[in-house]
């Protein structure tokens, strides 16, 4: 069977478009993966935003770190996937820490600011506060 110009371009054409699908999850690891790493970026964003309340708690109460976390805050800041509360452990006079469990590492660094307070490996991570200095930018990812 001979083939023409055409069946010849819709072939070329057929497998351009599966090489660049397969590229493209191969480059993003999958659909299941970005659930994940999505999950993670919104446990970054709220440490940060617990972090910055418990800074704030910090210079309001006398600067005195709270013992544990308030029962909103417990309520309110929660690993998005196990819906459990992040573990916090103050470190008097004014260090604690902030811990959760992460499915993948990142953030990657971004061309615009530097986010390497924020890299984790996959699985627990600890990072690590101090309650007179501001709360490290971090990254806001856009959905």
């Amino acid at each position: 069977m001979r083939i023409n110009r055409d069946s010849f371009a819709l072939l070329l054409a057929t497998a351009a478009v599966v090489l660049v699908v397969a590229l493209g999850f191969w480059k993003t690891r999958g659909p299941s993966t970005q659930r994940l790493v999505r999950a993670d970026e919104k446990r970054i964003q709220s440490l940060s935003q617990l972090a910055n309340e418990i800074n704030a708690r910090y210079k309001s109460r006398d600067k005195q770190l709270p013992d544990a976390l308030t029962d909103i805050q417990r309520a309110k800041f929660v690993d998005p996937l196990t819906a459990q509360p992040f573990v916090y452990s103050p470190k008097p006079p004014n260090h604690y820490s902030l811990c959760a469990a992460f499915a993948a590492s990142g953030p990657k660094e971004d061309r615009n600011r530097d986010y390497t307070f924020w890299s984790h490996p996959a699985g627990l991570k600890c990072f690590e506060f101090t309650a007179d200095e501001s709360v490290p930018a971090a990254p806001y990812f856009y959905y």
